[in-house]
């Protein structure tokens, strides 16, 4: 079954763990990096799908810095870069909702308390504070 996406559409990327948490941004270390909204129920700032290779840049629409507003994932999480510095993720729907893959690893957040940083692992073990992203996509 594929991911419903509609390209160059507005989207909220809400968690579905039933916090309501959207997809968010936080400035570190001079870049932007993403992580789930800091309060339930809010759904963060929409993205835009951009048809990419085999699958979709990724970019979202608010950023601390101009022209950086593209997901790229790197070692330490998922920060934003130039658009031609964008990774292509591909979308695939799943029982629990749609998860997002580049590079063979896919998005993970903090489940345990406090910030929800974003990253990308090709597995995670159970309970040690870190959980497959399902997302829900809302139209923005």
């Amino acid at each position: 079954m594929a991911v419903d996406i509609s390209p160059e559409s507005r989207y909220y990327m809400i968690i579905n763990d039933g916090s309501g948490r959207g997809i968010s941004r936080e400035p570190y270390m001079n870049w932007d990096y993403c992580l789930l909204a800091n309060d339930n129920n809010n759904k963060g700032y929409p993205v835009v799908f951009h048809t990419k290779g085999s699958g979709f840049s990724i970019e979202m629409t608010s950023s601390n810095w101009g022209g950086y507003r593209y997901l790229q994932a790197v070692t330490n999480g998922v920060k934003l870069v130039q658009e031609g510095d964008a990774h292509v993720w591909e979308p695939e729907a799943r029982d629990k909702g749609a998860v997002f893959k580049t590079f063979g690893a896919y998005m993970v957040y903090g489940s345990e308390a406090g910030k929800s940083w974003i990253a990308v692992a090709a597995s995670i073990l159970p309970n040690l504070g870190r959980d497959f992203a399902f997302w829900k996509l809302e139209k923005a």
